[in-house]
């Protein structure tokens, strides 16, 4: 039995949130305990770099693992190949009424219905600034608006949040997907889309860099559509499919997981094929992602980087190194060196 295992075991018979949120603190304490995990080598055959993007492996830890930054170090020693921080909100932000965070051990999904709680834009942009100088993973900033600010004032704040860390992010992702503060959904409409983002196109003149949409699995194909088109429209790099999704009956709060696996695959196939229309855009693939035939599929369909959370909660470390053994395999069947020979290899057999 894994050391793993045996923490999930104990830490399966206590409220999620809080097992949770002692062990990021503990993470951010003490980063080297990753060796008790056998953690990823990071390997220069791994490495994927797309427009721009360059991840030591094509795995990355999805937002909302560590909120408020403070456990950098510890994901990167893992073995991820970028780390995306947040929700961020400009103001700190305690979020919804606990409890909040459930687990469905049966289906290995999670349901949250936490509604954003960080420290807010200036304690967090702190957190990086210290971790910044030692990192070499990739770094995202999830970015969101606050709970009370109104329809008029987001795409202020979204610029606001981009100016703050665009000078530290490698790429910068705006959650208007999210199901847990309300409102926050209707931005995926085009009349309130647009202003966060012609906001966002003159910050980024300032000092470019990559900005993402994260989009929800429940959208429409049209409402899909619209979006990816925006994001083209804006030169925008792409979009990060998907966030929770609300198709079940389980009660408050987004479910991620298996659960979410047929939602979150179906819009990341529909966004590959739309996307494909502009080489320049990108899709990272997110939702009940948890092994490398999963990855596989999502490469054939267009896709590049993907990340992980709930995968990680059920699978424990042993889901990158068990990845990282698939590519290798793959690799040797497809007679490549490096991962992004071994996509383009996967594509043009499929």
């Amino acid at each position: 039995m894994s050391i793993y295992s045996v923490f999930k075991h104990l830490a399966f018979k206590f409220d999620p949130e809080f097992i949770h949120d002692h062990s990021i603190k503990l993470a951010a304490g003490a980063p080297q305990i990753t060796k008790f995990f056998a953690p990823l080598s990071k390997k220069p055959q791994y490495h994927l770099n797309q427009h721009g993007l360059n991840w030591s492996f094509p795995v990355g830890l999805a937002a909302g693992f560590d909120k408020n930054a403070i456990s950098i170090k510890f994901f990167e020693n893992l073995g991820f190949g970028a780390v995306e921080i947040g929700t961020v909100t400009k103001e700190p932000q305690q979020g919804n009424p606990k409890p909040r965070v459930f687990r469905h051990a049966a289906q290995k999904s999670l349901r949250n219905a936490m509604g954003f709680p960080n420290l807010g834009s200036e304690l967090i942009l702190k957190n990086v600034k210290k971790q910044k100088p030692n990192m070499q993973t990739c770094l995202g900033v999830n970015i969101g608006k606050n709970k009370e600010t109104s329809p008029e004032k987001t795409p202020q704040e979204y610029s606001y949040l981009y100016k703050e860390f665009a000078p530290l992010a490698d790429y910068l992702v705006v959650n208007i997907s999210s199901p847990n503060t309300p409102g926050l959904r209707d931005f995926q409409k085009k009349e309130l889309l647009t202003p966060i983002m012609t906001a966002l196109a003159e910050v980024q003149k300032e000092i470019y860099k990559p900005i993402f949409i994260k989009i929800a699995p429940d959208l429409s194909y049209d409402e899909l559509r619209m979006i990816c088109e925006l994001s083209k429209e804006f030169s925008f790099s792409g979009v990060i499919a998907t966030n929770t999704t609300l198709q079940h009956d389980l009660g408050k709060g987004g479910v991620s997981g298996e659960l979410i696996k047929p939602f979150a695959q179906k819009i990341r196939n529909q966004a590959c094929s739309i996307l494909a229309e502009d080489p320049k855009q990108m899709i990272i693939g997110v939702g009940g992602i948890d092994s490398y035939a999963e990855i596989k599929d999502f490469w054939k369909q267009g896709g590049s980087f993907v990340q992980v959370y709930t995968g990680l909660i059920y699978q424990g470390p042993a889901l990158l190194k068990n990845i990282a053994l698939a590519i290798d395999e793959d690799m040797k069947k497809y007679q490549v060196s490096n991962v992004e020979e071994l996509i383009q290899a996967i594509k043009q057999k499929s």
